[in-house]
């Protein structure tokens, strides 16, 4: 499914673990290593990252390794196009401040311009277990539908317990025919028929995919795009949270107009899978 896996490691306290999450996908997949670290190369700094890939048991016949200075995001996006990595891996960031929102940071030009599919592990384990609970956010474009394939296959190498398809939309008549009601239970009943009608199409897309070694859960959710499905994941203990990747955006006031995987960003709901 993945052939060459990179890696960004650094020298923070969760490299060993991130290490030892990574070796268990590499040998799911099957898939080359590539260990890519941006930074000052000297004779400290190589024994000290030398330390940390031997401390997980990696030989050096086993990955490659790609030491390169300067603006890390730049720096990441070229070493994993130039390596072919189709799965790249990195650990959480901490949360960023308005200005570096607003005006770009590591994580976000990752996300919008690496051509890799992006793996970001919240709370990474020296002790790694496989996922579990899958849970996607979708909708009924093309790409969508890729991703729902591609990661049932990966549900189906982790032996999942759980595959569920979540559909967070927002209606503009409806929020109308809310605005214009004065009952509540109106405004229940008109909700309850939209997620309805929702549900059945979420069905028919579904059923095109033919998957059938785990059921699928549909989940159909009204509320604000983008938002509701990673609070889904979050509230029901997903082991993974599974989107699209986000077009790349330029313009500062599209920035103001969130993507899933944005969303999902701000506030991880679990270890988070941008599919490209």
């Amino acid at each position: 499914m993945f052939s060459k896996i990179g890696l960004a490691i650094t020298f923070s306290p969760t490299s060993k673990a991130l290490l030892k999450e990574t070796l268990r996908l590499q040998k799911l997949f099957n898939s080359q290593l590539v260990i890519i670290h941006i930074g000052k190369k000297n004779e400290t700094s190589e024994k000290k990252l030398f330390e940390i890939i031997e401390s997980v048991g990696l030989q050096k016949q086993n990955y490659d390794l790609i030491w390169d200075e300067g603006d890390p995001a730049k720096k990441l996006i070229k070493n994993c196009k130039t390596a072919k990595v189709d799965l790249f891996i990195s650990g959480a960031l901490e949360e960023e401040k308005l200005f570096k929102y607003f005006f770009g940071s590591v994580s976000r030009t990752i996300m919008h311009e690496l051509t890799s599919t992006t793996l970001i592990l919240k709370s990474p384990s020296e002790a790694p277990r496989s996922f579990k609970k899958f849970y996607l956010s979708v909708d009924y474009s093309t790409q969508s539908e890729k991703t729902i394939v591609s990661a049932y296959k990966f549900a189906i190498q982790e032996k999942a317990e759980e595959f569920v398809l979540i559909r967070d939309f927002h209606a503009p008549v409806l929020s109308t025919s809310i605005i214009d009601s004065g009952s509540i239970n109106e405004i229940k009943i008109l909700k309850q028929q939209w997620i309805t009608e929702e549900k059945e199409k979420m069905k028919l897309f579904i059923k095109e995919l033919n998957l059938t070694q785990i059921e699928p859960k549909i989940v159909c959710l009204y509320g604000k795009k983008g938002f509701e499905s990673g609070n889904y994941a979050r509230e029901n203990n997903a082991d993974i949270f599974i989107v699209n990747s986000p077009t790349k955006k330029d313009r500062l006031i599209d920035r103001l107009f969130l993507h899933t995987a944005e969303f999902a960003f701000e506030k991880l709901p679990s270890n988070l899978l941008i599919f490209r």
